[in-house]
């Protein structure tokens, strides 16, 4: 059985549109890292850490745990404390770049394979007005970066560089490819 140790209803989602059958089981875990780390590397042992600690429930299932990070400037942008919160970071992020990074653990008794996707992201040059109207939609509030793309928060995109769901939340290709990966073994 596959185990989803996400809350994410958009991961849930793309597991689901994949045609996967799996249960979800979040983590609950704290997710304490050194944030002297490169933001790669956090996204990465975030994932670990919720994998690791659900499979420790299910030892003889497949665990997927993932973890999505906004980085503008070298600053991660986590998920909006509150409305002013979002409204700082979609303001920093207008006409400009950032990296969205999503690191994915899958494990399986004691194996464990991960890996990060990347991708860059280049946002509109956003007015108050259309931020502000953009933030009363209530999407941002659980959105790392305080947007998502999947939904309104696309039209505040300009272009990207790289995989659409890694900024969703989960590479979905790549980690098809891991799972069956351990389908042969």
């Amino acid at each position: 059985m596959l185990i989803l140790a996400s809350s994410s209803p958009r991961r849930a989602k793309l597991l689901k549109d994949a045609g996967l059958n799996f249960i979800v089981e979040p983590s609950n875990q704290d997710e304490v890292i050194d944030l002297k780390m490169k933001p790669q590397d956090i996204a990465l042992e975030l994932a670990k850490m919720k994998a690791i600690h659900v499979a420790a429930k299910y030892p003889n299932d497949v665990v997927l745990g993932a973890d999505t990070i906004v980085v503008f400037e070298e600053e991660i942008l986590g998920k909006p404390k509150d409305e002013d919160d979002a409204y700082r970071m979609l303001k920093k992020l207008s006409g400009d770049r950032h990296v969205v990074y999503t690191g994915v653990a899958v494990v399986k008794g004691d194996t464990v394979k991960s890996f990060v996707s990347a991708t860059e992201v280049s946002m509109k040059k956003l007015s108050d007005l259309e931020i502000w109207n953009y933030i009363k939609t209530g999407e941002p509030m659980d959105k790392a970066g305080a947007y998502g793309i999947q939904g309104d928060g696309g039209s505040l995109v300009d272009h990207y560089k790289g995989d659409f769901f890694t900024i969703v939340g989960l590479p979905l290709k790549d980690v098809l490819d891991v799972l069956k990966s351990f389908e042969k073994e």
